[in-house]
């Protein structure tokens, strides 16, 4: 795979790791904001020996230090210290709890003791942190007083005091969130790379036409720039198939798709031409859907409580008559394939040079296998990424022998609804 196929599906699966990494910066924010807030205030101390003057005196002092200091570490952390904390603060905790809040290091080989206390209160924390340091002070000076009112043997003095700490220790919520939103950017990438490997969706004009019996007679990418010119082409290629005096159209994905039937309509009206325009599409996804009308439509019409004449509204926009569908019931399916559909087409067909009659998609609704004897030409019409290879065959057999005469392959604007639900499972 190469740095071309990766900007690909990086670009067709953008919403997928916008998503992911989404829910992981959201839930690491999350988690940031659950995380206690610890302060841990510091106290370093120095210990030395009592020793004589002389350099030799000195030196067997400093070792001996650095071997006590081996012992004052667990004093320090000692349930002794701790009880004398809690009772000399009047704390309302017990001495174990009182250790896990108590921390002691020494840098190797060094005489200095580092004692660290930690609370949810910098002012407390420093508070705690001086009274461990005295009660332990305290403790090492019983310890090392061999007789009472004598000097200790060693000396523990404070070197730096506890200080009210600024900020809590731990990992930055800032830092969390970014953290959660780089894993999010890398989990999103492995789910699109995943999601592309396991798709079977139809999605160029390509591989839709590798997947037909008949050819592809134009590929419709709405809003573009090429769409009016691909249109153009369609017309053209239409009239190849006896003059398409009638053009039906059908979806063979799962909604109707009205947009080609009225882009169709508007090309042929545009090499002046006098053009009819039918919704048949008893699902509602039909141009009536798009186009405003009152008229009762071919509803009535077939129903014979209307006039044609009456049922068909102009599209002043675009110069095109327009036959909604109207107030369809349970009757009108039945209708279009009855002897009254074929009269009225017959009769229309006569007064326009151009009749286009758009019906429900093949796997919704049955019109479409009615209607398309009835017409010069039937063509599908196959939203790109709507299909897999099964779904376009199984749509194929359910139109049965009608007669496709081709198919026009359609794609929406990639709005990020539509972004979102294309990685959605099937």
């Amino acid at each position: 795979m190469g740095l071309i196929d990766i900007w690909r599906i990086v670009r067709q699966r953008w919403l997928l790791i916008v998503a992911v990494a989404l829910v992981c910066t959201a839930a690491s924010a999350a988690y940031a904001q659950t995380m206690p807030t610890t302060y841990s205030a510091t106290s370093s101390m120095y210990v030395s020996m009592a020793t004589g003057t002389s350099v030799n005196d000195s030196y067997q002092g400093g070792l001996a230090a650095q071997q006590r200091v081996r012992s004052y570490l667990d004093l320090a952390t000692s349930t002794t210290v701790a009880a004398r904390v809690v009772d000399d603060q009047g704390l309302r905790i017990t001495p174990e709890q009182m250790r896990a809040k108590i921390t002691v290091s020494s840098p190797p080989a060094t005489t200095v003791i580092i004692i660290a206390v930690q609370d949810s209160t910098p002012t407390v924390a420093r508070n705690l942190a001086d009274a461990t340091v005295a009660q332990f002070r305290t403790l090492i000076d019983e310890l090392e007083s061999i007789q009472r009112g004598a000097a200790p043997a060693a000396r523990v003095a404070v070197v730096d005091r506890a200080a009210v700490p600024s900020a809590p220790i731990g990992q930055p919520s800032s830092r969390l969130v970014l953290l959660g939103l780089i894993a999010g950017l890398a989990l999103g990438t492995g789910a699109a790379f995943v999601r592309e490997r396991t798709d079977r969706s139809l999605r160029t004009s390509a591989a839709i036409a590798a997947a037909l019996p008949v050819p592809v007679l134009g590929v419709i990418d709405e809003g573009r720039p090429g769409a009016e010119g691909e249109t153009r082409r369609l017309r053209s290629r239409l009239r190849q198939y006896n003059a398409a005096r009638t053009v039906h159209l059908t979806s063979l994905s799962p909604k109707s798709e009205p947009e080609v039937a009225m882009a169709l309509a508007c090309s042929l009206a545009d090499s002046e031409q006098h053009v009819l325009l039918i919704d048949a599409d008893t699902s509602g996804g039909g141009s009536s859907s798009l186009i405003p009308s009152d008229s009762p439509g071919i509803a009535a019409v077939l129903r014979g409580t209307l006039p044609i004449g009456r049922a068909m509204t102009p599209w002043s926009e675009t110069g095109i008559a327009f036959l909604p569908l109207g107030a369809a019931d349970n009757q009108t399916p039945d209708l279009l394939a009855s002897g009254r559909f074929i009269e009225l087409l017959a009769d229309l067909t006569s007064r326009f040079d151009h009749v286009i009659v758009e019906t429900a998609p093949v796997t919704v609704a049955a019109e479409a296998i009615c209607v398309a004897p009835l017409c010069d030409v039937t063509v599908g019409i196959v939203e790109s990424g709507a299909l897999t290879t099964v779904g376009l065959r199984n749509a194929l057999s359910t139109l049965g022998e009608s007669g496709l005469t081709g198919v026009v392959v359609y794609s929406k604007p990639a709005t990020p609804l539509n972004r979102f639900l294309e990685w959605l499972p099937a």
